[in-house]
């Protein structure tokens, strides 16, 4: 009779650990080569075929899917349990993500528990299907996987466990922010910010929308975004990349002139301070140099302080 909860079926698997077969003993020595090498990032399916051998009693493939996702910014991974055209269109199959992004900050060991965390729920759900989700703490962290988890570090020395603690990676994919202009910008622990891995402006769609438009009612303005990739600069046309290059000549050009100003300029001992081209009498005044730059679109050379009427004109 199959396992009807989480709790008989990670009794179940933590059964095969001792003594282990021949087949997970083999698998165990593998593992251990394929750890031994100096790669941060060790193939994760060949992880998660010795692991599924070792661990899970064989029931994690062909039934399971394994993919990177780039996309995933706010947690480590996911698993969940999607239907199998091959069985009838049944909820028969588990597909697994883990976050390349926050991921390829942290040490080995943390992809390791990670896909541990994730191959647990894979093998709670192939065994007990919707029950698993909807389990004691209705996250899938109940009894059952505690049991397992707590086998797995005990046998391996990992340390897997229900939440990760990526709170740095994370934040630095929150680039996207936007602030209420309402009430709630004075008020902890927010103070009006909402911060986002995407590019998804606050709206009716998150929970407390409402509650936020009945005690604040204020309106969401965005302050801040990530600049564009270079894919995303080499879609752009000739037009709006000049004026993107323009932008940042003119914030060059100003830079270098506010360079040869402080350059020119010293202090006294008084705290005044003064122009030394002003002071001819004193200090013999230096000759500019010509400065010439190349048109970032066409190429021609011209003086410094004649590029952007060239590229008005021009371009």
């Amino acid at each position: 009779m199959p396992p009807t909860t989480d709790e008989s079926a990670a009794a179940l698997a933590i059964s095969t650990l001792t003594p282990l077969s021949p087949t997970q003993q083999l698998a165990q020595t593998q593992l251990t080569t394929l750890l031994a090498s100096p790669d941060p990032f060790p193939d994760i399916h060949s992880l998660l075929a010795l692991y599924n051998t070792l661990y899970f009693r064989s029931l994690l493939l062909p039934a399971d899917e394994l993919s990177w996702s780039p996309r995933l910014t706010l947690c480590a991974g996911t698993c969940e349990l999607v239907r199998d055209p091959a069985n009838n269109n049944k909820y028969t199959r588990v597909r697994l993500k883990l976050s390349e992004p926050p991921l390829k900050f942290r040490p080995r060991s943390d992809l390791l528990d990670t896909l541990l965390h994730e191959a647990i729920h894979a093998y709670l759900f192939l065994t007990t299907s919707w029950r698993h989700s909807r389990g004691d703490d209705g996250t899938g962290h109940g009894e059952g996987f505690l049991m397992l988890a707590d086998a797995v570090n005990e046998h391996g020395g990992y340390g897997v466990s229900v939440y990760h603690s990526f709170h740095d990676e994370v934040e630095s994919y929150r680039t996207h922010v936007w602030e209420c202009e309402g009430p709630c910008r004075t008020r902890a622990p927010f103070f009006g910010l909402v911060k986002r891995a995407m590019n998804r402006a606050p709206g009716k769609g998150d929970a407390w929308w409402a509650k936020h438009r009945e005690e604040c009612g204020g309106s969401f303005r965005k302050i801040a975004e990530p600049g564009m990739t270079r894919e995303q600069v080499q879609r752009l046309n000739g037009l709006q990349r000049a004026g993107r290059q323009k932008n940042k000549i003119d914030g060059w050009v100003g830079g270098r002139k506010r360079e040869r100003s402080l350059d020119r300029a010293e202090t006294n001992g008084f705290g005044v301070t003064i122009d030394r081209e002003g002071v001819d009498d004193v200090t013999e005044v230096r000759k500019r140099e010509r400065i010439t730059v190349s048109c970032p679109i066409c190429g021609e050379e011209m003086a410094e302080d004649c590029i952007n009427q060239h590229l008005d004109d021009a371009h």
